[in-house]
């Protein structure tokens, strides 16, 4: 399975620097310690910090010249790459939100009026609907105060549930309310930049990939985790996953205090849509159990000294199964089974909760997300060249985006980012755009909407995110999955360059869904557009196709049939 941020003329993007630029202060206790380890002093704009132990500061800290704390990096970063906004939770408060400046890979929830601060797992991203880190390809909305006066506006990228305050073009704090903080909230793109978030390749197996068969669009709880996990379906296929925080279950709107939730006991069979055969039982490396017509028939575990290999009991010797094991890489992970980057994907793992079995594929083949296939075939993601694995803390431009599009790499970890319309970036930061500093020319996203979109070129094999006629990232589909204009699908659900299935939808007068959809026998020429159950009929242009999104010229996309 594979793993917003600008405002006006310099980036919130945070990078980790060393802290030699920090001299030490003698004095300061007027900082509350909720947890131990270093804190910024909002009072001195970031630009002091202290360290705190046993729930009292220790010592206090300044960072060098031109230089501000982030907590996200945990040093000193160059002031120009980094906004010191400060988390003000209001009383009764309870709701979690998004850290401005880190692309929803952080975040806060308020407890006891105040900002307790989390990170998610490696591939997702906080959704603030479903209160929880998400797998699954999202859109992050990342406020700002780029041509905003100074003062105090309603932060649209959070329904407006906080309230943000400017000062200089730079977004200085945060503070939630209890509920909306306003009785209409305009739409998050009004002051906020959208940010591509996530990736749609998240389902390695048949279970996760059928969670949503027989399931209408919504939010589910994973029952076999006890409702820890949860799942959102959209046209009969998942669309996201996640896992909420220890202590909280997923309740079908949200996650919420397990004292308030109640989770039926699972009522799905490890067998369901599985073919049949042997399958491994996650809790030791030689348990296995046998599936016929999606029932379990039998269960059985290996002789001493053999292990399962998925299918038969061999010698230890000839397969390598490790585990399971506690392991913090799966803590806050859905279920599920995971490229080890560490060994450029000659090994995988497999999570179960905080449980962790390791699993390596025979010589000359890699997990490429789903299953062991030859390295030939497969590149693993530690591998591409926009990869943070082993990259040094810092900011990147991309390889395959346009000229706004860049990403920065935090402790292995890449979150994307993008330059204000009509800026570029140097390398360094956000700059007027001119032909020396981006020399390149991209149009992929010029006749698109904002969104994710399948690269023709490659197959449908890679998928990129446009905002604005412009591209800022770009990503690849795992296990020879193919994208669909949503998620990673298997090339038998899809056709590439065919509008999705659910895009098209029974005739009739009335509609069954809401949402553009092809007219049927005209080549693609027209379509209709469905609100509230009404039928639109609508054509495009001369010369141009309706591509399942958006009508584009001709030559630009072919009708399917």
């Amino acid at each position: 399975m594979s793993a917003r941020a600008p405002a006006s003329t310099s980036v919130f993007v945070i990078t980790t620097t060393a802290l030699a630029a920090a001299a030490l202060l003698p004095h300061g206790n007027d900082i509350v310690c909720i947890k131990d380890g270093l804190r910024a002093d909002y009072s001195t704009e970031c630009q002091e910090y202290v360290r705190c132990s046993d729930g009292v500061v220790k010592q206090r800290y300044a960072c060098g010249p031109g230089r501000l704390f982030s907590e996200i990096a945990g040093a000193c970063v160059l002031r120009r790459r980094y906004s010191c906004t400060r988390k003000v939770c209001a009383p009764g408060d309870t709701f979690a939100y998004a850290t401005p400046a880190t692309a929803c890979r952080h975040y806060y929830r308020c407890e006891n009026g105040t900002a307790i601060d989390h990170a998610c797992p490696p591939g997702s991203w906080f959704d603030l609907a479903r209160q929880a880190c998400s797998r699954g390809a999202g859109t992050c909305y990342e406020p700002v105060c780029a041509g905003l006066p100074d003062g105090v506006f309603p932060d649209t990228s959070h329904e407006c549930r906080r309230k943000l305050r400017c000062q200089g073009a730079e977004l200085r704090a945060v503070s939630s309310c209890v509920g909306p903080c306003s009785d209409t909230c305009p739409p998050p793109r009004s002051a906020a930049v959208p940010l591509p978030a996530g990736d749609a390749d998240f389902c390695s197996d048949e279970t996760c990939s059928s969670f949503c068969q027989q399931k209408a669009n919504g939010a589910y709880a994973d029952r076999s985790t006890g409702c820890r996990e949860y799942f959102v379906c959209e046209s009969r296929r998942v669309i996201r996953r996640g896992v909420c925080e220890p202590g909280l279950l997923f309740s079908g709107s949200g996650c919420e205090p397990a004292a308030q939730s109640y989770c039926p006991p699972p009522a799905r069979s490890p067998c369901f849509n599985r073919p049949n055969g042997l399958y491994r039982d996650w809790i030791d490396c030689s348990s296995w159990y046998e599936c016929y017509r999606e029932r379990v028939t039998a269960r059985g575990t290996c002789e001493a000294n053999f292990v399962f290999d998925g299918f038969g009991c061999v010698p230890k010797g000839d397969f390598f199964c490790e585990g399971p094991a506690m392991a913090s890489e799966c803590e806050g992970m859905p279920s599920g089974t995971y490229q080890d980057l560490g060994s450029n994907c000659t090994k995988y793992y497999h999570c179960e909760g905080s449980l962790r079995t390791i699993l390596s594929c025979p010589e000359g083949q890699i997990f490429d997300g789903a299953r062991c296939s030859s390295e030939s075939q497969s590149l693993c993601p530690s591998l591409e060249p926009d990869s943070c694995y082993g990259r040094s803390d810092g900011r990147y431009r991309s390889s395959d985006t346009g000229c706004r599009g860049f990403y920065s790499c935090i402790n292995g970890q890449k979150a994307v980012y993008a330059c204000p319309v009509g800026k570029a970036f140097d390398g360094d930061t956000c700059v007027s755009f001119h032909p020396s500093v981006c020399p390149r020319d991209d149009y992929s996203c010029s006749t698109l909407s904002d969104g994710y979109h399948a690269e023709l070129e490659s197959n449908c094999r890679r998928y990129f995110y446009c905002e604005g006629g412009d591209r800022l990232a770009t990503r690849s589909c795992l296990g020879g999955k193919i994208f669909d204009g949503h998620t990673c699908v298997e090339p038998s659900q899809h056709t590439c360059g065919a509008p999705r299935r659910s895009t098209y939808e029974n005739g009739g007068k009335t509609c069954e869904s809401e949402g553009f959809f092809v007219q049927l026998g005209t080549e693609c020429k027209k379509y209709y557009f469905c609100l509230t159950g009404i039928r639109t009929s609508l054509s495009c242009s001369a010369r141009q196709l309706f591509n399942g999104q958006v009508c584009v010229p001709e030559e630009q996309y072919t009708c399917p049939g």
